[in-house]
């Protein structure tokens, strides 16, 4: 089953990019998993997150950022010879 939502590579990614139109409404964010890390404590981390973004970002940009790290930090699962881990 095809994923809309994953990149084979970083070229495909670069070819993929180059036909897309973004306002300055759209943000992007790219995430590079190499392992999982199942005791980081999401408040902490996202506390802290928060903290060094709102030194470079507006509120609205770092609530939008924040929300999405912490459902990648919540919904840390994957599935390894038809077992869901």
């Amino acid at each position: 089953m095809d994923n809309n939502y994953t990149i084979e590579n970083s070229t495909k990614l670069a070819h993929d990019l180059t036909k897309l139109t973004i306002s300055d409404s759209h943000r992007l964010i790219t995430l590079d998993m190499k392992d999982l890390y199942v005791n980081i404590p999401i408040t902490e981390t996202t506390d802290i997150a928060r903290t060094q973004l709102l030194k470079h970002n507006n509120k609205n940009i770092t609530e939008q950022i924040c929300t999405i790290l912490e459902m990648i930090l919540q919904q840390n699962y994957f599935e390894f010879q038809e077992q869901i881990y």
